[in-house]
């Protein structure tokens, strides 16, 4: 039956989610239509409340304005301060003194002062401690008033005095200046004044003294003959909007119609002037508010005096704050805006906190309902609930009893009995499914294990507890199969805590059984029994008896443990091969037993497990095997390499060695460079011996008398001897020339033997300095060559055919020249088109670690006897140098055809490095250091050294211990072969190791290392 995946609600649940829905639909629409409404309030408060404190402030500035204003006009027209003689110096007293008393009524005047028309100028300025004013006249601190007067002379010269009084008036100080460039009747305060006849106030701006904010109002004098002005700042504004009641983070400021500050509570002047001084733009304040509300209004307006602007949003900092700009025409004319911002949330904070107490009486109302619908439903659902209960634990397999469901609808309890009755039979099924289930998991993941398992201890250690759980013994034996005999490879005897075997630190006793001998054993005897599985390739079980235990070996044997039951199960292959037996001890329990007292069931897993087992045991040994056979023809590639030639006999032997004691070392190394080298696993320390042994496999294509080559004529034999029968030749001609002049008579005897000895002389010297040649001991200088060039001209005749009895090889080396007539004269040594070997190996698919084409010489060989004689160097030609470097050419085309498995991939880059050097100038691909892996370099320098230190090399003598560390030292400076490996080399001491088991005595000549040490020998004429 198909079952569609619907959404299905429980009863409970169904009633309970209308009644919540319900519930939660009414509180939010109350919510929404509270908050919309309350918004809409809200703003329109917020609205009337700004207009409210504009107008309140508004008013309050134009009482202070007003009364400065008074003061002016009061002032101003006053018939004394018009009466004043201001021609008379002494005059001025009076009007310092009503002055004063003005100031010291009137806090908010900076100062008063009254210009006449001739230019007369009569200050006085209040600096109320205020360090700028001081500063900028340079006045004492103590200076209560600055009184200034500037008078002009009937010549025109005006003069200026400053005096510094104290409160009282007292003159502290005096200062005059002769140059007077402040003219009252062109400041823009006089010459409004003047053109009104009004009381007016300027626009606000900086005082230059104070460096406040502030205006000035002025007033023509009520004779004409000058005016009064008065300098009001503007701080007290500040304090003013301070006392507005905004909202708890509300910011009220005013700005004039450039935008520009006028007032801010708390604000310092002195911190936000510019150099020029003038009033700073809203839209530089250091509040973030101001700033955001100013850039606001100028990018929806221009000129911010077009008139007030309703209350509008804006986002500062993430917070939404609610703005208005309302003007106000203060009574000096001036055109301000009041600007007021707040954060809505105060605002609206209290919309919010209802909003609040709503959804928190709700939540109460529907904490109290809800329970009470619950119950109602849970009531009415209880026994479906419980039905729906049983099916779930009878889906997880849990037959546990439960409760009896009780209803009152009949067909809930019909069902309830047919539940009961199904989950009885249901668990009888289950429990036997779930003990099979159970030791199929254990076979499983036993086999599993045993698949990854590659040694042999912990191999028979999974094998024996994984069997030994299946049947629940408390003991037992595993015997493995070596040469045709049974031998004990593992014994528990778990009541006793002995463990031999396996993975114990105890190994297992060397029982070795031949189970032919079955017949001899007693039946009591638990090796009986295995010799019976193992013969009879089949599963034995004895359910009772008292069987009896071999030897342990142990130094007290035990006593207490008792066999009353085994079970032996033979380990056979898929070739009916019997690798080992299982034997266990006590298997089976008294429920698990059948009539007949064997465990069936048990039998078959235990048989399966062996069967696994066998694979396993059989793919180990066959790996084995063949890493065996791998290994043996490896050793016989190289073996057959030194048998080659007797005189590399042993290197291929040796190198191998060498290169593992090195590497071991290496892999000890916990700092320096080499600190991360390590060989962890046992497949990369078998790459290893393996390329050792192949190192120089290619050599098996180089011909023997080249690597043996030990005179420079030698080819498969020393042609020397050929050089010699034609020196034998020229010498029996000289005697016959001597004889036949000698019958002749004619020529005086004496002389012609004379003549006879100096050309014996001559051919014994020519014959004695080309054997001296062909030796390759001493370096060929051009005199040398020269003279072998001379020597060659000489001729023989030969008088016989040289294409008689050749190969047809020779024949084709000769070509289709004929052969001149008999007898001929020949060169003593000849270099002839037959002793040219065209090459025959092609490399053009090989390229280098540049991505050059490979070196290859045009000639395979050349055979010149001249060409040979001529070397330099050593014995060997440049094509014969070439054939023996070959050698990595073709151990790299041989291995490369060679599947190496995943674990040896590395055998050919490793073997076949061992003569390159760490700054590309080695061979065959000129690999560098960053090519080149550790196993490489320390291939390398066991080859070299092996090289150096060998004593069955015949072209030339062995070198000391001293001297191979100093060759091995220069080609480290040469960074031919690796500094910190050589120097671990040294520090370890392999190569006194080495060297006691495979050198000579008289070579063993040095225990000093300190000289061959990195940067501790240095090579003439090199560096470091």
């Amino acid at each position: 039956m198909k079952i569609q995946n619907k959404s299905t609600f429980s009863l409970s649940s169904l009633i309970s989610w209308i009644a919540f829905s319900t519930a939660m639909i009414l509180i939010v629409m109350l919510l929404s239509v509270i908050q919309y409404e309350g918004r809409m309030s809200a703003l329109e408060s917020t609205e009337t409340l700004f207009e409210e404190i504009t107008t309140k402030t508004s008013a309050r500035i134009n009482v202070v304005i007003s009364s400065i204003a008074t003061l002016t006009e009061t002032a101003a027209l006053n018939p004394m301060t018009a009466a004043l003689d201001h021609t008379d110096p002494a005059s001025f007293i009076d009007s310092t003194i009503t002055m004063k008393a003005i100031l010291d009524d009137t806090p908010v005047l900076l100062s008063i002062y009254t210009g006449y028309n001739d230019g007369t100028f009569h200050q006085l300025i209040a600096p109320r401690n205020n360090e700028t004013i001081l500063r900028t006249y340079d006045a004492p601190p103590e200076t209560a008033y600055i009184d200034r007067v500037i008078t002009t002379s009937i010549e025109g010269t005006r003069h200026q005095v400053w005096q510094f009084r104290k409160h009282n008036l007292d003159i502290i100080r005096t200062r005059q200046d002769s140059v007077v460039e402040y003219d009252p009747r062109i400041r823009p305060w006089f010459v409004q004044a003047q053109e009104t006849g009004q009381t007016t106030f300027t626009t606000p701006y900086i005082f230059s003294s104070s460096r406040l904010p502030g205006l000035t109002c002025a007033r023509q004098l009520a004779n004409g003959s000058g005016v009064l002005g008065v300098d009001v700042t503007l701080v007290k504004l500040g304090d003013i909007l301070a006392s507005q009641k905004v909202a708890r983070n509300g910011v009220i400021w005013i700005v004039d119609k450039d935008n520009q500050l006028i007032a801010l509570p708390g604000l310092a002047w002195k911190n936000v002037l510019s150099t020029d001084l003038h009033l700073p733009h809203a839209t530089t304040s250091s509040n973030p508010v101001v700033a955001a509300v100013a850039k606001e209004m100028t990018s929806k307006n221009d000129n911010v005096t077009k008139g007030s602007r309703k209350p509008f949003f804006l986002n500062i900092d993430g917070e939404m704050y609610i703005a208005s700009q309302m003007s106000m025409e203060p009574d000096s004319g001036q055109h301000l805006h009041v600007v007021i911002a707040a954060p809505l949330r105060d605002i609206t904070g209290h919309i919010k906190r209802l909003a609040i107490r709503i959804v928190f009486i709700a939540v109460g109302l529907l904490i109290i309902i809800i329970p009470i619908v619950m119950l109602v439903g849970r009531r009415a659902a209880r026994p479906v609930n419980a039905l729906m209960a049983e099916a779930q634990k009878i889906q997880s397999f849990d037959f546990s009893p439960s409760p009896p469901i009780n209803s009152i609808i009949k067909e809930v309890n019909t069902l309830a009995q047919t539940y009961e009755a199904m989950k009885a039979t249901i668990r009888t099924k289950t429990e036997n499914l779930i003990q099979t289930q159970s030791k199929l998991e254990m076979l499983v993941e036993g086999g599993v294990a045993l698949s990854t398992e590659k040694k042999l201890n912990q191999l028979v250690s999974l094998i024996f507890s994984n069997a030994k759980e299946l049947v629940q013994a408390d003991g037992g034996v595993l015997y493995i199969k070596e040469d045709n005999l049974l031998g004990v490879e593992l014994l528990s005897l778990g009541p006793q805590n002995i463990h031999l075997g396996g993975m114990s630190e105890t190994p297992a006793p060397r029982m070795m059984i031949q189970p032919q001998i079955m017949a001899f054993l007693s039946k009591d005897s638990v090796l009986h029994s295995a010799c019976q599985a193992f013969t009879q390739r089949e599963s034995i079980v004895i359910p009772n008896g008292n069987f009896s235990l071999f030897p342990t070996g142990l130094p007290e044997e035990p006593k207490d443990y008792t066999i009353s039951s085994l079970m032996c199960v033979p380990i056979v292959t898929r070739r009916d091969e019997v690798l080992g037996v299982i034997q266990l001890f006590n298997p089976c329990t008294e429920t698990d037993t059948t009539e007949d007292g064997t465990c069936k069931e048990r039998i078959k897993f235990v048989a399966s497990l062996a069967a696994q087992a066998a694979v396993t045991l059989d793919n180990r040994n066959l790996v084995n095997s063949l890493t065996e056979l791998f290994d043996a023809l490896v050793q016989v590639v190289a073996a057959s390499i030194d048998a080659k030639s007797p005189y590399t006999g042993g290197h291929c032997t040796r190198v191998p060695e060498l290169a593992e004691m090195l590497a071991r070392a290496a892999h000890e190394k916990e700092d320096g460079p080499l600190a991360d080298f390590r060989l962890n696993t046992e497949d990369e320390w078998r790459q290893l011996f393996i390329a050792s042994w192949l190192h120089d496999c290619g050599k098996v294509t180089t011909p023997e008398y080249v690597v043996d080559k030990a005179t420079k004529l030698e080819t498969i034999y020393n042609r020397i001897h050929e050089i010699r029968m034609r020196f034998e030749v020229l010498r029996r001609d000289a005697e016959i020339v001597f004889l036949q002049r000698q019958l002749q008579g004619k020529e005086n005897i004496e002389q012609l033997e004379q003549e006879l000895q100096e050309t014996l002389r001559s051919i014994e010297d020519d014959f004695e300095f080309i054997a001296n040649c062909n030796l390759g001991t001493e370096f060929m200088t051009e005199e040398t060559q020269s003279r072998l060039e001379s020597i060659a001209n000489r001729t023989w005749m030969r008088h016989f055919s040289d294409r008689l009895g050749i190969s047809r090889a020779e024949h084709r080396a000769k070509g289709d020249s004929t052969d001149p007539p008999l007898p001929v004269a020949e060169p003593l040594l000849s270099d002839k088109p037959e002793h040219i070997v065209p090459q025959s190996k092609n490399y053009s698919h090989l390229h280098d670690a540049f991505g050059n084409p490979l070196e290859i010489p045009p000639h395979e060989y050349n055979r010149g006897e001249l060409y040979n004689l001529c070397i330099s160097r050593g014995t060997l030609t440049p094509e014969e140098r070439f054939k023996i470097n070959e050698h990595t050419l073709s151990g790299l085309e041989m291995l490369s055809k060679i599947p190496f498995p995943e674990n040896l991939r590395n055998v050919p880059n490793i073997a076949l490095a061992h003569h390159e050097t760490l700054i590309g100038t080695g061979y065959p691909l000129k690999k560098s250091a960053k090519d080149l892996r550790i196993e490489s370099r320390i291939l390398a320098i066991a080859d070299i050294f092996e090289a150096l230190t060998a004593f069955d090399r015949p072209y030339k003598k062995p070198k000391t211990l001293s001297e191979a560390l100093q060759i091995m030292s220069f080609m480290r400076n040469d960074q031919h072969i690796d500094a910190e490996l050589f120097d671990i080399f040294l520090k370890s001491g392999i190569f006194r190791e080495y060297a006691q088991k495979y050198l000579r005595p008289e070579q063993n000549d040095t225990d000093d290392i300190s000289p061959f040490l990195n940067n501790a020998h240095k090579r003439p004429g090199k560096p470091n």
